[in-house]
């Protein structure tokens, strides 16, 4: 066994650089038509939320961040003068994920990449008044997680080859084995079994010396 210390050397392979999480949460206002009166929402939900777009940039005063595109589609279900009737808009939104790098040696090709944690969801929904135009506000709230790829120095120990000790052993040469005719093998004599069923058997068995 050697016991030459390791060679640190400097390589270069891509690998993450940085990560981070964020949960947001947004106001979405569905406007309602004036007609309808006595507005009582009924239920509501989240669907077809996908994120469309991952890039890094530098935001003044806070370095570097992920900017996060994406949409979602928001259905409310609601009552008004005894007829029900469901409203769909659809959300686009940017969002600013904060980064946490791993070192500063980061050469180049920087690649970022996100992904949606928990899936949008609504918290709340009521009946607002704004002025002379009534809407159904609903509370989303959304967790998002992303990270960076680029290339990057790491340090690595290489290990000198250790030393051949293997030794050469001599030996003769191996000859395949002698063909046997059929005729040459003798038969295998037949042996007959007489087998006995349980009532055939001796009842007690301590009249037997074994």
């Amino acid at each position: 066994m050697t016991t030459d210390r390791p060679v640190v050397r400097e390589i270069i392979t891509k690998a993450v650089c940085g990560k981070g999480t964020y949960k947001y949460q947004r106001s979405i206002d569905l406007e309602i038509p004036v007609k309808h009166k006595i507005i009582q929402v009924l239920g509501n939900f989240v669907s077809n939320s996908a994120i469309d777009e991952a890039a890094i940039v530098d935001k003044p005063f806070q370095g570097e961040a992920i900017q996060v595109k994406g949409h979602y589609d928001v259905h409310v279900w609601y009552a008004y003068d005894q007829e029900t009737c469901a409203a769909k808009t659809t959300v686009t939104f940017i969002e600013f994920i904060p980064l946490n790098k791993f070192g500063k040696k980061v050469i180049s090709n920087q690649q970022a990449s996100a992904k949606i944690i928990e899936k949008p969801r609504c918290r709340k929904a009521y009946v607002k008044n704004i002025g002379e135009k009534t809407v159904i506000r609903v509370e989303i709230e959304q967790l998002m997680a992303a990270e960076v790829l680029g290339l990057t120095k790491v340090k690595v120990g290489v290990l000198p080859p250790a030393a051949d000790s293997s030794e050469t052993v001599q030996g003769r040469e191996l000859t395949a084995p002698m063909a046997v005719e059929a005729s040459a093998v003798s038969p295998v004599k037949n042996y007959y079994f007489d087998l006995k069923y349980d009532e055939d058997l001796p009842e007690d068995d301590d009249d037997y010396d074994y």
